[in-house]
């Protein structure tokens, strides 16, 4: 901000000392103080009195900026123009993890925590591998399951064979039949045997790839993310002997974040799902929202029902835990003839103005305001529909005015 203040300072003090060179006398053009001479001296003062007055006039709040010193100070110029004017809710409210977006890890079986890749704050992808444990249990799962598939292959193979003989004639049909019913318990063990490691947390491909495993790491466990998102819980410690059910990690996916906001009964009428949400930060973050949560009961302790309003926060601007404060649009709004952005209404010498863009910089316009939100306001009187307006930074532009206004009332 300094920078952007020095900036300005600078280019009006450049164009302080741009006017019309002062004229020298040399040593050979002086001429007696006659009669002539003096009234030449009076009209030389009128010119310089003329001169004075022309700054009078100038220093009225004006600020000259090249095009160039305005894009350096991030000026963004509007078009005053037709828009609607909608109603508001006022309300404030806390940011909060979107509750959507958040996931425990937990171990489902003991075991040692023998690998820790990831730490807290390291951002992950779903199915990364968070951590591994060395877990008994699991590994007797595993050999069951590679025990119940040999046993089905075997009792699938007896089944061919003694249907064969069978058909042929060969063997008695309760050879067949009994054939039968060892291979449908074999694969009725076996599907269990799979579900149980499903349940575990392996994928089918892991089972699937169970056979050529190294037996040596049957007993592997490994933790994997089920979302994308960032650790912000570890519960782990390499060599921890871990007991099941306990929650490993949290993780939470913060792109989208929610704003909890209480509303008062008064106002809930107005308040309906999908209504867009204008939110400040306490840290002068600024975002959009929309409402996807309107609770229908009131709490009787303060009297206000919550609402929940969705707000991207795809650059991380939002932590949970920050208050914020903002406006819920209610109702279409009427159309007014010129409006302005709310952000380019600036307070001088007591009095509403903007600052319209001319043809050195800037002028104070005092302009008279109707109906406004958090994010438009309509402009009664004072503007034209065209009218291009600073709409960003005004700020500096108001310190400018109002030290140029300052410097020419104390030189008077």
């Amino acid at each position: 901000m300094t920078k952007k203040f020095l900036l300005i300072g600078v280019c009006l003090a450049a164009l302080a000392t741009g006017g019309a060179p002062h004229a020298f006398a040399g040593p050979g053009d002086h001429a007696p103080k006659d009669e002539k001479h003096a009234e030449g001296d009076g009209h030389n003062h009128a010119a310089e009195g003329g001169h004075a007055h022309g700054e009078e006039e100038e220093s009225d709040g004006n600020v000259h900026l090249t095009a160039e010193q305005i894009a350096k100070a991030k000026i963004t110029l509007v078009a005053a123009g037709p828009a609607a004017v909608t109603g508001e809710v006022r309300v404030m409210g806390s940011v909060t993890a979107d509750a959507d977006r958040m996931s425990s890890v937990t171990t489902r079986l003991p075991g040692v925590v023998v690998e820790l890749p990831k730490r807290l704050g390291d951002r992950v992808a779903a199915g990364e591998v968070l951590a591994v444990l060395d877990s008994a249990e699991l590994a007797d799962a595993k050999a069951a399951y590679l025990s119940a598939q040999r046993q089905e292959g075997l009792a699938a193979g007896t089944l061919k064979r003694e249907e064969g003989l069978w058909r042929k004639k060969i063997s008695a049909e309760q050879d067949y039949l009994d054939a039968r019913t060892a291979a449908e318990t074999a694969r009725i063990s076996l599907d269990a045997t799979r579900q149980r490691l499903a349940a575990l947390g392996l994928s089918a491909s892991d089972i699937k790839a169970l056979p050529s495993q190294n037996p040596a790491s049957l007993a592997r466990l490994e933790l994997r993310a089920p979302i994308a998102g960032r650790i912000t819980a570890r519960n782990l410690q390499r060599g921890e002997l871990v007991a099941a059910e306990k929650e490993a990690f949290a993780i939470a996916d913060l792109s989208q974040v929610w704003v909890e906001l209480p509303v008062y009964a008064a106002d809930l009428p107005q308040v309906r799902e999908g209504q867009r949400l204008v939110l400040k930060g306490n840290h002068g973050q600024q975002g959009d929202g929309k409402v996807i949560f309107v609770a229908p009961t009131i709490d009787p302790a303060t009297g206000a029902a919550r609402v929940v309003a969705q707000v991207d926060n795809a650059e991380g601007h939002w932590r949970p835990g920050d208050f914020a404060s903002g406006a819920i649009e209610a109702g279409s709004g009427e159309a007014a003839d010129i409006t302005v952005p709310a952000s380019a209404l600036q307070t001088l010498k007591g009095e509403t103005v903007v600052f319209v863009r001319n043809a050195e910089g800037f002028e104070p316009r005092v302009v008279e305001i109707g109906r406004r939100n958090s994010s438009v306001a309509e402009v009664l009187f004072g503007l034209f529909p065209g009218d291009q307006v600073a709409t960003g930074n005004t700020f500096l532009l108001k310190a400018e005015a109002s030290r140029g206004a300052a410097a020419h009332s104390h030189s008077h």
